[in-house]
């Protein structure tokens, strides 16, 4: 299977990247127990396997890479753990109210509709089920996606700020919580101050200044999810907790 940089392969990343896919995994550990949990674009199927070993009564990870989900399937040693192939815009091979519980984490800015993609969401859904999602804050991962019109990474489609997220949202579910990792200062949020030291960084290449780069735009390098409500500054990545309407 390819190793890319959007979808993690445990071993071949950076600590600091890693450490924060772990832990979206292990903030939503706390909500599986006894449940079935859709996990929509599982990638390795890591975080399928560390939700089932909380206590989710089943597990469903899906993917759109056949590539991912042979190696899923390969890693797969739990029986209440399956992988199959599927996009998130479409599931055709998902029922109706399929779940009590979806996760779908660093998904909706890789998908060409995002209406689709939440109209699925909540029809895989049992009501009053609830949807884990999150998604980089374009503020932080695109500098000047104001001026460009598009995101900085090139796997992405479509990036949001919070305000569109939550709007987003809200169409379709009721929003419970929300929650983020690696809060920055709003001042180097600044896209100025961005601009500036993003730009030091890649004339100096330097693996030093790069570390402290990554370290002072993931809030020091706080990867757990936290509640957004009270903390200063803009969270590198949101995690969203909503519920879908009984």
């Amino acid at each position: 299977m390819e190793v890319t940089t959007e979808r993690l392969t445990l071993g071949k990343f950076l600590a600091l990247v890693e450490d924060e896919h772990l832990a979206r995994y292990r903030f939503a550990a706390q909500f599986v127990s006894g449940k079935d949990v859709g996990d929509i674009a599982c990638g390795t199927g890591y975080g399928s396997l560390m939700l089932a070993r909380a206590g989710a009564k089943s597990v469903h990870g899906v993917d759109f890479s056949e590539d991912a989900i042979e190696y899923c399937n390969q890693q797969n040693d739990l029986a209440n753990v399956v992988f199959t192939t599927g996009d998130a815009q479409n599931l055709t091979g998902i029922a109706d109210c399929q779940f009590d519980l979806v996760v779908s984490f660093e998904t909706i800015e890789h998908l060409p509709s995002m209406d689709a993609y939440l109209d699925e969401m909540s029809r895989i859904l049992r009501p009053g089920g609830s949807f884990l999602v999150s998604t980089p804050d374009r503020r932080i991962g695109s500098v000047l996606y104001w001026l460009l019109g598009r995101p900085q990474n090139r796997f992405h489609v479509c990036e949001l700020s919070e305000r569109e997220l939550l709007k987003l949202l809200s169409r379709r579910f009721q929003v419970e919580g929300r929650f983020g990792q690696g809060f920055v200062s709003r001042w180097l949020v600044f896209w100025p101050v961005q601009v500036v030291f993003k730009g030091f960084c890649r004339l100096i290449r330097s693996s030093r200044l790069f570390k402290f780069r990554d370290l002072l735009y993931s809030g020091g390098g706080q990867v757990e999810v936290i509640p957004a409500d009270g903390v200063a500054g803009i969270p590198k990545f949101w995690v969203i907790l909503c519920k879908k309407p009984v």
